[in-house]
């Protein structure tokens, strides 16, 4: 079988030998890999839907006829006993809902090894709700999917902020971290590019607004920030190889 770039980074970023916990794991074909090349010797695939889990147990089926999977039907992590597993993956889903199931119990949370993390979505809001609850992203990869360069998050538990005093949620480095640049490939440079590209449009369509408001002023200073930033990481030595 043969897995998309994003999920075959994931895959990668598992280390041989690591039970793994797929939480939305949709059509299963992440942990069914994992099982298939024997880098995992215990899946769990999870989904909150009955009918992701069933098309997940209909591909286990298909390209692992005869093999018993562990299918659980259930919300987040409350489906896996405490550090049952050693990584837990969590992907496509929206930040803001990796950031509700991560804190949901974050003892709990914190008693696994490992995360890797891919949100389609409000990745400012994740990286910030990672660094409160003393989660640490050790690694930063794009990848390509598509049109889109999604970013996968590798992520450690422990209490270290990713700054030296943590800035407030609305800070632009959450948005636009140094990582990107430390974390570098070939990606990098597209996606920063097309990042400058929809920040200075969204600014050229307030601008253009009749309405000359305080609150447009506001936007459009919030805007010059991201773009700033943009500029300074665009403006960084190239470390790709």
């Amino acid at each position: 079988m043969r897995l998309s770039e994003r999920l075959q980074v994931i895959a990668d970023e598992v280390a041989q030998g690591e039970s793994v916990a797929d939480i939305g794991t949709d059509h299963g074909l992440l942990p069914i890999y994992l099982t298939r090349t024997g880098k995992s010797p215990r899946v769990v695939l999870s989904d909150i839907s009955a009918k992701a889990l069933k098309k997940a147990l209909a591909d286990c089926e298909e390209y692992e006829p005869g093999r018993t999977f562990d299918l659980r039907e259930g919300y987040g992590l409350e489906v896996l006993a405490s550090g049952e597993v050693d990584t837990v993956v969590i992907a496509g889903m929206g930040g803001i809902l990796i950031s509700e199931i991560l804190t949901h119990d974050i003892d709990h949370a914190r008693s696994f090894k490992r995360f890797i993390l891919q949100p389609r979505n409000n990745k400012a809001k994740l990286r910030f709700c990672l660094s409160r609850i003393g989660f640490t992203i050790e690694k930063e990869i794009l990848v390509r999917e598509g049109r889109y360069i999604p970013d996968i998050f590798v992520v450690r538990s422990g209490n270290i902020c990713m700054f030296a005093s943590c800035p407030p949620e609305e800070d632009v480095r959450w948005e636009y971290p140094d990582a990107l640049i430390r974390d570098r490939n070939k990606y990098t440079s597209e996606y920063l590019k097309r990042e400058l590209a929809k920040q200075l449009g969204i600014k050229r369509k307030i601008e253009s607004e009749s309405s000359t408001s305080a609150e447009n002023a506001g936007r459009i200073r919030i805007i010059e920030e991201k773009i700033s930033r943009l500029k300074l990481l665009l403006c960084k030595p190239d470390r790709c190889e």
